[in-house]
């Protein structure tokens, strides 16, 4: 990301942690350590990087959002995680707008 790149006001940054979206090869991949831009304001759309809350869990999740059949999955880059049904409520916290690779010291 470009320090002059434009976000929304609530936008805000985290770091990913563990490897459920790090694909294995090609892109996009999103290893630990790399710095995402979540803006809250973003709808979510299919397709689309997310993070959400599912109720009755203590931490937000990074997925990409899946809608198939009327059914809602969260579905991790790499291929030994396992998709989640979204069969409870959600709160979606926000969609990634831009990544950022951290420097590997």
């Amino acid at each position: 990301m470009n320090v002059y790149d434009r976000v929304g006001p609530r936008a805000f940054a985290l770091t990913v942690r563990g490897e459920s979206m790090t694909a294995p090869s090609g892109l996009p991949s999103f290893p630990a350590g790399t710095t995402i831009i979540v803006d809250p304001d973003v709808e979510a759309q299919p397709g689309r990087f997310v993070v959400v809350r599912l109720e009755g869990d203590d931490e937000a999740t990074f997925k990409r959002l899946s809608v198939d059949g009327g059914r809602t999955f969260l579905e991790p880059l790499n291929p030994r995680y396992p998709v989640i049904e979204v069969d409870r409520p959600m709160t979606i916290v926000g969609v990634v707008t831009h990544i950022t690779q951290m420097a590997v010291v």
